[in-house]
């Protein structure tokens, strides 16, 4: 039976209650999720916005500084290794810790490695910014393979009808990472004496090394949780390592929460009405900071009473490579396809020409990377053909999950695939210049770290919940719908904010509800790829989705830089309204013509053999939404 199909009239949308689809939030798995988003949320604005900052102190022009969003183009290219995540074990860690959080650890230990080389480097001279754009490199590739295994992790953690849940708390993990490396690194860059007027290397490298320190957060939750497609043999050291966390969990967020709610209301109180409120008083702030520093101070010795509390484990997964030299061969034809696309990326940077304009250097710098990928593609290819990897382990590895797709979905796949890599475009091409807008436009540091850093993310973390309950309410294409429609109108309000600059009220108007809009449309879009995965290929198919989801507006949005430069900030804001309108008929004709995940309810009577209930239909379930008849492994929880 195909997936495409037109979707039913008078079909029923109402799945839950809002009671029953708010109850969700209390499944112990939300809170491994929540801190496995907060460790991926942690490495993105170090890479974006707060490194933004730190350049532009030290006096790097605009044009330069956006260009290092590029350094997390990794995000966009992560389909290529997610294979191998799926095909090899770490030595020794995949049969202590089982093969997705194995490979988490390796992850995050790489980002730690690679913010504390990033601190290492002073860029107030652009000789030294190679090697400051090699350690940003590193960290965006080693957080695009977290990001690889936390998804993979999700979707086998849970069954579809908690993945709405999983993402939405995902992406409020992920909202809070942000806070405590965006406003959070920009407080700290202040205290530690570096400002607009006065630049600090030593205050931006203090920051960065307090970074790599907080994802030890990251790493304890991944020794605390356990594996889903793995055997606990000792499961009531699990139950106790997750009944620790869980306390420890609660301690820090109940408190944290509370705290950050009343601190949030004290901003906006001031904000709006020119006061000078405290509704925190001072002489509570030294036994609050004592109270987080001493959780965090015991984070270190909880994260070794779980390494030395692990349970031993029976791992079941599938492994595409059976022997040790299929691994090696394996990893040797990735190395050799890498070394393809860099020279092939240094060959046609010397033989395209350059262009002054921002639209034109996009497209030529848009056929650069697809070149240099088909030219990996082919050195793949050519290398499989003479028998460096056997063409079975190369097909099941890397084409498999491809074909996977297109079987379930046919043509019409291709118009899932342009919906998946322009849904995005409008917000993420106008957050790249965000932090730098807001510093031209008159706002101090503290004035972007209050606002943006804080009151905008609490707002997408509130969107993030919306978009949850939304999507296990109701049909997930009508809350993409809504999410769409809401990221690219917000665009606006930046528009008339380029027409009041310095007006605080209308800044935090205007990153109140983009915000909000942005937490609601990514945690309806997660749990909409999360429909689209197959629990066969959960790390290489959602890893291809999510990075096409962020390959365009990336590449477009190292040149924002340039189109301000050349247009202004008011033609900037209404390009990224104008390009967000085309998706909603994507939206549209994909609801209209293809069913997504069992939030569409189409499961029943409904089959296509015609067969009254007694064919292939009959294997479809709320289990198994990606509508093929393929014998998968069922999730931990199934």
């Amino acid at each position: 039976m195909s997936a495409v199909k037109s979707v039913p009239p008078n079909q029923p949308v109402a799945k839950k209650s809002w009671g029953e689809a708010t109850k969700a939030y209390l499944d112990p798995r939300v809170i491994i999720m929540l801190f496995l988003g907060f460790s991926a949320g942690i490495p993105i604005l170090l890479i974006f916005s707060s490194l933004s900052l730190w350049l532009r102190e030290a006096g790097i022009d605009r044009s330069v500084v956006t260009m290092f969003s590029w350094a997390a183009l990794g995000y966009s290219f992560k389909f290529i290794w997610a294979p191998l995540i799926d095909a090899l074990p770490v030595p020794f860690l995949t049969k202590w810790l089982g093969r997705r959080r194995s490979w988490m650890v390796v992850s995050q230990l790489l980002i730690v490695l690679a913010i504390f080389l990033m601190a290492r480097v002073n860029p107030v001279s652009e000789d030294v910014l190679v090697y400051m754009a090699c350690a940003a490199v590193l960290l965006g590739f080693s957080s695009a393979t977290q990001d690889i295994v936390i998804d993979a992790y999700r979707i086998e953690l849970a069954p579809p009808s908690m993945q709405s849940i999983l993402s939405s708390i995902y992406v409020s993990g992920y909202r809070i990472g942000m806070i405590v490396a965006g406003a959070g690194a920009l407080y700290l860059a202040d205290f530690f004496g570096s400002n607009e007027t006065f630049y600090s290397y030593e205050a931006w490298r203090n920051t960065y090394y307090i970074m790599a320190g907080v994802m030890t957060l990251g790493v304890l939750t991944t020794f605390a949780s356990y594996e889903p497609t793995a055997e606990t043999l000792q499961s009531k050291k699990q139950k106790g390592n997750l009944k620790v966390f869980l306390i420890y969990s609660a301690l820090l967020l109940i408190p944290g929460l509370l705290f950050g709610f009343v601190y949030l209301i004290n901003i906006l109180i001031n904000t709006v009405f020119d006061s000078a409120v405290v509704l925190i008083p001072l002489m509570a702030m030294p036994a609050i900071k004592f109270y987080f520093l001493a959780l965090v101070a015991c984070a270190p010795l909880l994260l070794l009473y779980f390494i030395i509390n692990q349970p031993k484990i029976i791992n079941k997964a599938p492994s595409v490579a059976e022997t040790r030299e299929d691994y090696v061969r394996l990893v040797a034809l990735f190395v050799f396809s890498v070394i393809a696309f860099i020279a092939a990326y240094i060959l046609m940077g010397q033989v395209l020409p350059e262009f002054e304009g921002a639209f034109s250097s996009f497209f030529v710098e848009t056929l650069h990377l697809l070149v240099s990928l088909g030219a990996a593609m082919v050195a793949g290819y050519a290398l499989v053909q003479v028998g460096l990897v056997k063409k079975e382990v190369a097909m099941a590895t890397w084409i498999e999950p491809v074909l996977d797709f297109f079987r379930r979905y046919g043509k019409k796949a291709l118009l899932l695939l342009a919906l998946i890599g322009l849904y995005r475009i409008s917000d993420i091409v106008a957050g790249v210049i965000s932090n730098v807008f807001y510093q031209d436009m008159g706002f101090s540091k503290t004035d972007i770290a209050n606002a943006v850093k804080l009151v905008g993310v609490i707002m997408a973390i509130a969107g993030g919940f919306l978009g949850g309950i939304l999507a296990q309410r109701f049909r997930i294409m009508h809350a993409m719908m809504i999410g769409a429609i809401l990221a690219c109108v917000t665009n606006l309000l930046f528009v008339v904010l380029t027409y009041n600059p310095g007006s605080l009220p209308i800044m935090y108007m205007a990153v109140i509800f983009d915000n909000l809009a942005a937490g609601l449309a990514s945690a309806v879009f997660i749990a909409f790829l999360s429909a689209l995965t197959s629990i066969r290929f959960t790390a290489v198919q959602y890893a291809i989705f999510s990075s096409l989801m962020t390959l365009i507006p990336k590449v477009m949005g190292g040149y924002s830089g340039a189109v301000v430069d050349n247009m202004g900030y008011p033609f900037f804001f209404i390009f990224t309204f104008a390009i967000g309108i085309p998706i909603l008929a994507l939206i549209y004709f994909v609801d209209r013509h293809i069913v997504i995940g069992d939030n569409d309810n189409i499961y029943g009577d409904d089959n296509d053999d015609g067969s009254g209930g007694n064919g292939t239909g009959d294997k479809l379930s709320k289990t198994n939404p990606n509508m093929t008849d393929t014998k998968e492994p069922p999730r931990a929880s199934e």
